[in-house]
């Protein structure tokens, strides 16, 4: 993470009116950091040292428009704007989510699955994975079809293994001690 993410993401947080929506300004902020990505010309644009700083504004109020962010959160873009910090909004986001998790006691799991899951079994694992680790839990779901069924899930250096082929090298070392 970059020198000045961590100061911008601090700044928000402690600036941010009491009860303001920041995971809803995570998400909105994200169509504009997607956005970008999938237009190098519209990045281009904003952070390009040559276009007149009022087009610039005008492009990313029609953005936070289209992106459904507060005006708490356009506030705070544009001043990521007129700093010339828009190409790194990305990593804001990131340096925001990590101090808003930590904040709020939210731990992020990386769980692997062997085929995509309903929103109802994304569910069920988070509460068993909120549950054995005592914080609530951010997920971010992987698919990988070599570990056949169940779940591996990484809460930070912790694994929880609830896989097809761990049950299977259980079952065989039990069997192998008899």
């Amino acid at each position: 993470m970059s020198r000045f993410a961590r100061p911008y993401a601090q700044a928000f947080l402690e600036t941010a009116p009491p009860g303001f929506g920041v995971e809803e300004f995570l998400s909105g902020a994200g169509v504009i950091v997607r956005a970008m990505a999938a237009d190098p010309r519209l990045k281009n644009f904003l952070a390009g040292p040559s276009v007149p700083p009022d087009a610039k504004r005008r492009v990313l109020d029609d953005l936070i428009a289209r992106a459904g962010v507060d005006e708490t959160g356009k506030r705070f873009l544009q001043l990521v704007l007129a700093n010339r910090r828009i190409a790194d909004l990305a990593e804001i986001l990131s340096a925001i989510r990590a101090g808003w998790d930590r904040a709020t006691g939210v731990v992020e799991a990386r769980v692997t699955v062997a085929a995509p899951l309903a929103d109802g079994e994304k569910e069920r694992i988070r509460e068993a994975l909120s549950r054995q680790i005592g914080h609530r839990v951010r997920m971010q779901v992987d698919v990988d079809r070599n570990i056949l069924a169940g779940f591996v899930a990484r809460v930070g250096s912790e694994v929880f293994d609830a896989s097809a082929m761990r049950a299977i090298e259980r079952f065989q070392g039990e069997a192998a001690g008899d």
